[in-house]
């Protein structure tokens, strides 16, 4: 089946049109707003090592922190996040840290939360790559600002790979690339991040991955697992139940850069585009999922709260210990990235120009109507 180029994706310079897009200088704005402020920076790097983490004990003392975590328990997103927490509870016995499962809407209301919590540091979390597209669309539901958020680093730098279960009919990726027929994909809420990079995938591949959603949490690889879909998009610890189970395999990669050491050579979106003016699309999935496993706070945080915190995460991703911990019981490669980095990566989306929001919604649109129709091309 050939899926014919849209008109408007003729050339890049034709995307970044529009009156409703997303403005490089807005997003630029945003960008800087995105990692720490200056007298955080500053608080943090004046003290370094032993010293920093005291301090920050005697600051978070005898005190209750919430800790949100925007996804059910027993998801890649909850384990990766609970072992960071278990470590940063030995580095703060003083201190009572309270986690929370909001796992509903797609980690918007755990956000939301997040979002209108103190600035003195009592509520932290962890945020969802999807509120980066949501962002990115100018989704009207959101009361928060994605890029306004205290950042104090990420977890993670990872990779999007998607997993076909051994129960599928679906033999291997080049009958998915091809077309020819619906290919099932469990998703968790039509706002997930994999739920977007399914729809991103059918409009830039030519693949027709129809995400169900509805599977929350573990399910989601319970359902790949047992037959009742065909695969699933997500992170390498996300999957890794499936893997694990010898229920699945990894036979294709959204992102560019190359897997860990130790997982297959699989093809990569990249080199299976309809249109090679699509490449920027590409690039988009590759920020979301450097974006990894933010971990922040609140907008405005006061400094002396928000350097602690970062001193505390890097404390935590720095330790030899919790790293192994990471590899081995959930194949959780640590590359930790800075509030910093993460300001970086944002500019470097604001760098792609004008009309990002129809750009997308374009694509988004694209996908969808290849699950939805007998419909064998776009535009």
């Amino acid at each position: 089946m050939t899926i014919a180029p849209q008109p408007a994706h003729a050339a890049v310079s034709d995307l970044r049109k529009g009156n409703n897009a997303l403005k490089r200088r807005q997003l630029l704005a945003l960008a800087g707003a995105a990692s720490l402020s200056p007298a955080s920076v500053a608080f943090a790097q004046a003290k370094s090592g032993a010293a920093a983490v005291q301090a920050a004990q005697a600051h978070f003392a005898g005190r209750t922190v919430r800790v949100l975590i925007p996804s059910a328990a027993g998801s890649g997103t909850d384990r990766s996040a609970r072992q960071f927490i278990d470590e940063l509870q030995r580095l703060l016995p003083g201190t009572r840290l309270r986690i929370e499962n909001i796992e509903r809407a797609g980690g918007q209301i755990a956000a939301s939360d997040l979002w209108r919590a103190p600035a003195d540091g009592s509520v932290v979390g962890f945020l969802r790559s999807n509120l980066f597209y949501a962002e990115l669309m100018e989704r009207s539901t959101l009361d928060f600002g994605f890029t306004g958020f205290t950042f104090f680093g990420s977890i993670t730098r990872g990779h999007r790979v998607l997993v076909l279960g051994n129960e599928s009919r679906i033999e291997n990726i080049e009958t998915i690339l091809s077309g020819d027929r619906i290919i099932l994909k469990s998703a968790d809420a039509v706002n997930s991040s994999h739920y977007y990079e399914a729809l991103l995938m059918n409009a830039l591949a030519g693949s027709r991955i129809l995400p169900v959603p509805g599977f929350a949490g573990g399910a989601r690889n319970m359902a790949v697992i047992s037959g009742e879909v065909d695969c699933q998009i997500g992170s390498i610890e996300a999957v890794q139940p499936i893997i694990e189970a010898g229920a699945g395999r990894i036979v294709f990669r959204l992102t560019s850069a190359p897997l860990p050491e130790g997982l297959p050579d699989v093809p990569r979106l990249a080199d299976h585009l309809r249109d090679p003016a699509l490449a920027w699309a590409v690039r988009i999935i590759d920020a979301a999922a450097m974006l990894g496993r933010p971990f922040a706070g609140p907008p405005d945080m006061e400094p002396s709260a928000a350097g602690h915190w970062k001193v505390l995460f890097e404390a935590v991703v720095n330790n030899p210990a919790f790293r192994e911990l990471s590899r081995v019981e959930e194949g959780l490669v640590i590359d930790p990235a800075s509030g910093e980095d993460i300001a970086e990566l944002l500019s470097g989306i604001a760098g792609m120009g004008d009309g990002l929001q129809d750009d997308i919604d374009s694509l988004l649109d694209c996908g969808q109507l290849l699950t939805s129709s007998e419909e064998s091309q776009c535009g």
